[in-house]
């Protein structure tokens, strides 16, 4: 079983993030979606678990690429916060087809996303995945509570929670 925690838009206020880093420990992995507005070194310092993450569309001048393939157990994910697609302008409200899209003809069965600071997560027939974590520090969607996803996988299995600050 892996343990894995998703954020996305902390636009630089980590606390809350650094808070739920700990509240959810120990975990395997940690993705974050693009707009930490700092580096995951300068944020976590040295860590024992894996760390993926892309640039968000406030990352100005961050080394990181806007969109990164990697396996999580059986699964081929496909992270990219959501303003561009495949270095084109993209909006996830509008092009969530072609994100999924995108994704499949990476050969990945599940997409990882942020950008509209709105937790979503959906199970296509196919098994296809597409989880946005929402944002941890914030959040657009009407209950206004900061949010983030926990990852349960096991092969291809996967159990999404997404929880509360």
């Amino acid at each position: 079983m892996i343990k894995v925690l998703v954020f996305s838009d902390s636009h630089g206020n980590q606390a809350y993030m650094k808070q739920k880093i700990k509240d959810e420990a120990p975990f395997d992995v940690l993705i974050h979606a693009g707009d930490l507005e700092d580096t995951l070194e300068n944020v976590l310092g040295p860590v024992d678990y894996h760390t993926h993450i892309v640039k968000g569309n406030c990352d100005y001048g961050r080394d990181v690429p806007l969109e990164k393939i990697f396996k999580l157990g059986g699964r081929a994910v496909l992270l990219l916060h959501g303003h561009s697609l495949d270095n084109t302008h993209c909006h996830p409200g509008m092009d969530m087809n072609r994100m999924v899209y995108y994704a499949r003809s990476k050969g990945c069965d599940m997409l990882i996303y942020g950008h509209t600071h709105i937790p979503h997560y959906e199970v296509l027939d196919d098994g296809f995945i597409i989880l946005n974590p929402g944002s941890i520090s914030l959040p657009r969607q009407s209950d206004m509570n900061r949010t983030y996803a926990v990852l349960e996988i096991e092969d291809k299995e996967v159990t999404v929670t997404h929880k509360h600050y």
